[in-house]
């Protein structure tokens, strides 16, 4: 397992969205929007990672 999440880089853009009432699926589709194909983030991580670190 890695160290530290690949979206921990996200975590400030994460949370003001989730602050602002955005569901977390909308938020993830947000994000994965900006990644590249190779770099998306699945739904279940993005999802855990919400609800652990936010």
């Amino acid at each position: 397992m890695a160290a530290k999440s690949r979206m921990e880089k996200y975590r400030k853009e994460i949370k003001n969205l989730i602050l602002k009432g955005v569901s977390i699926r909308s938020a993830w589709r947000l994000i994965n929007a900006d990644l590249p194909e190779e770099g998306k983030i699945s739904y279940n991580a993005f999802y855990h990672f919400v609800r652990n670190s936010i």
